[in-house]
């Protein structure tokens, strides 16, 4: 009889650490065992569960599909996974998938919880789907249209997600705006105009807020227009917002819209579920440029909990190599 073992990251109330597991013995009909090649971290959502600041009325709407332990306590979490399938359905066997599931070398999950990788995209460049459907998520609940002038604030992970696939769209002008202006480089590369100071936004039709920075959500009011749309992707935790109702929001008739990626918005549920989404995701990520947005000094799954120890402000996806 095969037994298993693993090795996973956990976390205590800013405290990382690496543990080892047992995995069951045998799999059921429709389970696959798989082998880690990389993880990536979100970091802004990552971040926060690190640092304990999960509210806990939200404990129950931002678990991670395979998390294990509870926000602010111990918990395993994590949601950027690819790996091979080493035992399991002939199906499935020997194919590179994408699932959600947290930093482990092996795991044990049902056939049909696991995404198969195209051939034509790189595993590694597989990690950015998650954050590429929130990107999606966005563009259904903001609807842009042809005309529309956008700005996207915030060049991290998912600002930049949110910029390329804008940047896609035809007739559609598009600015993303981060002070770190280290960052103008990267964006020249994928095509797309930066700004590095939110006083250039000028007659905006819809502004994305990707900064995780709640004082950038406050400003942002300041610089809309009539019917402007302000589109919120940005988590942040336990962070309170003194946004001024009462001032350009009501007077500008603006639609400030939250667009949280475990929900789609309901006029696409009858083509799409999570997993088609996932899918859709995947195909989209069918061009080499975005293999910009993946740093490429990895570090191993032993490196994870001085990582998160330490603020990680690169504005790429942290790749954890097995």
């Amino acid at each position: 009889m095969d037994h298993y073992t693993a090795q996973s990251f956990w976390v205590s109330k800013k405290k990382g650490s690496i543990e080892t597991e047992s995995l069951k013995n045998t799999l059921d009909r429709d389970e696959l065992l798989i082998k880690t090649f990389y993880t990536g971290i979100s970091y802004g959502t990552e971040k926060i569960v690190f640092d304990s600041q999960v509210p806990s009325n939200q404990f129950k709407f931002m678990k991670a599909p395979h998390q294990e332990g509870s926000f602010n306590t111990r918990v395993k979490y994590g949601y950027l996974n690819v790996g091979k399938v080493i035992k399991g359905s002939k199906d499935f066997l020997d194919k590179m998938v994408y699932t959600m599931y947290p930093h482990q070398s092996k795991y044990i999950i049902d056939s049909s919880l696991v995404t198969v990788i195209p051939e034509t995209i790189p595993v590694r460049r597989a990690l950015l789907t998650a954050n590429m459907e929130t990107a999606i998520n966005a563009m259904w609940d903001s609807k842009p249209s042809i005309g529309d002038k956008v700005y996207v604030i915030g060049a991290g992970i998912v600002g930049l997600l949110m910029a390329y696939v804008l940047s896609k769209t035809f007739g559609i002008e598009i600015i993303i705006i981060d002070k770190d202006v280290k960052k103008r480089s990267l964006c020249n590369r994928l095509g797309i105009t930066f700004e590095d100071n939110t006083d250039n936004i000028k007659n905006a039709d819809i502004i994305y807020e990707c900064s995780g920075n709640i004082t950038a959500l406050e400003q942002i009011f300041d610089y809309t227009d009539l019917d402007t749309k302000v589109c919120v992707l940005s988590w942040y935790g336990k962070q309170q917002s003194k946004i001024k109702m009462g001032e350009n929001c009501f007077s500008r008739r603006l639609n400030i819209i939250f667009s949280q990626v475990g929900n789609m918005a309901s006029y696409k549920l009858r083509k799409f579920d999570n997993l088609k989404r996932r899918s859709l995701a995947l195909s989209m990520l069918d061009d080499r440029d975005l293999d910009l947005l993946l740093d490429s000094n990895e570090i191993l799954l032993k490196d994870l909990p001085n990582f998160f120890e330490e603020e990680y402000t690169r504005g790429l996806c942290k790749v954890v190599r097995y």
